[in-house]
């Protein structure tokens, strides 16, 4: 399916522009939040870390539940209710560095929350195109959606350095939770495609049955395990050691700005490629192109110049958005519709699970290892992870032609 066919669909134009605006917000936020709890009179790589780990813990252990939640409401209404409470959570945010009352403890706080509405709309997400586009144009509907998110990522990691130095944090934020109240808006109208799923069974019941149609499935757990380890190094390096770094030799907001902004054109090239690639092993494919993520992470351990750092985010960021739109149509297509919530749910508690633990080690470690060395470790994580799932048979055998309505699969080979 072409842009143009797509864009010829009314409710597709507005779940492409709701990601785009909300990109916008989500590009401008990690440079934001990350800056201005440095700036803090009690600011400091510990509190930062305090900070993003207390939205990434609730994450974690709220997404089986938002899955469950999610095939009984309705994606499209999942996710419009969560954006839209989401803007007020953070807009607080914002107001707290505008009147010069933020603290650590305070942040964190409000980051619960976040995290709670977090883990509560991930679960929805992987399957939202699903709702609104047949299932032959899965993988370009992907792909093109992704391209929405990471123009707007582009934009806003270009407009996050700058308001940060001309604005200051505070107004930065604010602009981060009006385009999730824009982005909220144009899903709500989608309400009607939500397609709940009354399984006639308790919610813990749901939980359980969708936890053993995610198990029955190795490819997706073999995978889930490395991105386990993968985010963990990935957060603890971006939002934490990343701007620490940024400050002792790239110029601080503006130059970690430059950084994202480049790993924010790898996502949009690799989701442009992604809507016309053809691969016969999709994610034995998408694995083997994460090694970039090492690659990159070695460049910021020997702390290279910035314009090789860039580099080498973009090819990262190629790299993820080529297994993202990859993965996203291997569940699409594999995974019956009724149980898709639920294991995303899994995929994303799996792959997000030791994602607060890079974020709450990464600034303590530095009372203690030299930032270089924080960064070798990080890579030496990466690099193993995908090495292991790439010894799995499950992720080599399944293959682009595989899904539900040619050949049924529940044991993931």
């Amino acid at each position: 399916m072409s842009v143009k066919t797509l864009a010829s669909m009314g409710e597709y134009r507005s779940l492409f522009t709701s990601r785009l605006i909300s990109n916008i917000g989500n590009g401008v936020a990690p440079i934001a939040i990350a800056f201005g709890v440095l700036a803090l009179p009690d600011g400091s790589p510990t509190g930062l870390s305090i900070v993003l780990a207390a939205q990434a813990v609730p994450v974690v252990l709220v997404l089986p539940i938002g899955g469950v939640i999610a095939d009984r409401v309705g994606r499209p209404r999942m996710i419009a209710v969560c954006d839209m409470l989401m803007a007020v959570v953070v807009g607080a945010i914002g107001l707290l560095f505008i009147l010069g009352l933020a603290t650590v403890p305070l942040l964190a706080a409000l980051n619960v929350l976040a995290g709670v509405l977090v883990g509560l709309w991930y679960p929805a997400y992987p399957g939202l195109a699903a709702d609104v586009v047949p299932d032959e144009h899965l993988q370009p509907a992907n792909a093109y959606m992704s391209v929405a998110g990471n123009g707007g990522f582009i934009v806003g990691t270009a407009l996050g350095g700058l308001l940060v130095a001309a604005v200051g944090s505070g107004w930065a934020i604010v602009l981060d939770a009006v385009s999730f109240l824009i982005a909220g808006i144009l899903v709500f109208g989608l309400r009607r495609f939500s397609r709940p799923h009354d399984s006639g069974e308790s919610p813990l019941r749901d939980l359980i049955d969708g936890w053993q149609v995610f198990i029955s499935y190795r490819w997706i757990v073999a995978v889930v395990c490395a991105f386990s380890l993968i985010i963990m190094v990935m957060r603890g390096s971006e939002e934490v050691l990343g701007p620490v770094l940024a400050v002792d030799e790239y110029g601080g907001p503006t130059g970690w700005s430059a950084v994202l902004g480049a790993m924010a054109a790898g996502l949009l090239l690799g989701a442009l490629l992604a809507s016309r690639i053809r691969v016969e092993r999709p994610v034995a494919f998408g694995m083997a192109v994460c090694l970039a993520l090492p690659a990159w992470l070695l460049t910021l351990a020997l702390a290279a110049p910035l314009p090789v750092v860039m580099a080498g985010a973009f090819v990262w960021g190629l790299a993820m958005e080529l297994m993202v739109v990859l993965w996203f149509t291997a569940l699409q297509r594999n995974v019956p519709a009724e149980s898709l919530s639920r294991v995303s749910s899994y995929d994303a508690f799996g792959s997000l699970m030791f994602g607060p633990i890079g974020l709450a080690l990464a600034g303590p470690l530095l009372a203690f290892i030299p930032i270089s060395e924080a960064f070798l470790i990080a890579a030496l994580v990466a690099a193993a992870a995908i090495a292991g799932s790439l010894l799995v048979p499950s992720v080599w055998r399944l293959r682009s032609s595989d899904g539900l309505p040619d050949m049924p699969d529940v044991t993931g080979g």
